[in-house]
């Protein structure tokens, strides 16, 4: 029997919807074949029929049932198979739906679980790169951490963590920290300054502005206080602090104009002298610079602080005006620039 007359018998029985009424070999074909044919069931065949619920079919197979009987009963089982396998199917669909929702839920939660600590992780390292540090060392990083959350909250860093950082953490002193660190102390000063008018406040307001790298905020309050009366000896280091952040802001007229003022009210203070020195050499007038830094050094300046200024001169020039500085200052005297 082909597998078209299989599915046409099983059509005729109301089986149509039964996958194995469509197929000759299968159990449920061979019996619906004998049916077909007239034939009598075999107890394991009508036994078959009674466990899947055929019972129309069994009926019809008995001689319980007539043909117009069985149609009714077969149809009224076939629209039932109908209905429980939409109900399986919907219910299939509703537990994969569910399962689905699980696997996402599941996933959402671990996702966020990762994203959380991520996020995290970015806030942790966000306060290092806020202040352009690299790796730290796992020994260090505690320290480290608290240093900047302390200037992160406005609190300067103490003397023992200087030291710490001019000596064993010197990596961790990067601009930023120098810079914040160096601003705190600067708006302590400059509120001091205001609340008090103590000039020296001025003074000392104007250094820590000119490390923070802010210059023209130091300059605002050394203008400010040189307007009030002030003994030479004050007016000479508000001059020369002033001439300082000019200096910084590459006004070198107007430091070249405050140093030399500071120098003829104070000809024996060597600061006037490194000021005009320094600015001198970044002008470009090398033999003036060396002259004013010899000066400094008859007054009491250090070789060394002298080494270090033209040193950071050195560093913040152009490759090429270094090289041209350098060797403009071993012409003037080579034993004395021969290791700057």
């Amino acid at each position: 029997m082909t597998e078209q007359t299989a599915a046409r018998i099983a059509s005729e029985f109301f089986l149509g919807d039964e996958p194995g009424a469509l197929v000759s070999a299968s159990r449920l074909g061979a019996i619906l074949a004998r049916i077909h044919t007239g034939q009598p069931l075999s107890d394991l065949q009508e036994n078959f029929l009674e466990d899947r619920g055929y019972h129309a079919l069994l009926g019809l197979a008995r001689g319980g049932l007539d043909r117009a009987a069985f149609g009714v009963v077969a149809i009224a089982e076939q629209a039932a198979r109908q209905t429980e396998r939409a109900a399986e199917k919907s219910a299939l669909a509703h537990r994969i739906e569910d399962e689905a929702r699980l696997r996402q839920a599941k996933t959402d939660r671990n996702n966020a679980k990762f994203f959380a600590a991520a996020e995290r992780k970015r806030a942790k390292r966000k306060l290092f790169d806020d202040f352009d540090m690299g790796y730290v060392e796992h020994e260090d990083f505690a320290r480290v951490r608290q240093i900047l959350l302390q200037v992160v909250g406005g609190t300067a860093i103490s003397r023992d963590n200087l030291t710490w950082l001019a000596a064993a953490g010197r990596e961790y002193w990067t601009d930023p920290l120098r810079r914040a660190h160096h601003r705190i102390l600067a708006q302590e000063l400059t509120q001091e300054w205001r609340k008090t008018g103590d000039p020296w406040k001025a003074v000392n307001a104007c250094a820590q502005w000119r490390k923070a790298d802010e210059p023209a905020e130091g300059l605002e309050i050394t203008q400010s206080a040189l307007k009030r009366g002030t003994s030479p000896k004050l007016r000479s280091a508000l001059l020369t602090t002033s001439g300082g952040a000019f200096r910084d802001m590459r006004q070198f007229d107007d430091a070249v104009r405050n140093g030399t003022e500071a120098h003829g009210l104070t000809p024996d203070d060597f600061r006037p002298c490194t000021l005009l020195g320094a600015v001198h050499i970044e002008m470009g007038d090398y033999a003036e610079g060396a002259a004013w830094y010899d000066k400094a050094e008859a007054r009491g300046a250090g070789r060394d602080l002298i080494d270090r200024e033209i040193r950071a001169i050195l560093a913040a020039a152009k490759p090429e005006d270094r090289n041209t500085i350098r060797a403009a200052l071993k012409t003037l005297d080579p034993m004395r620039f021969e290791t700057i």
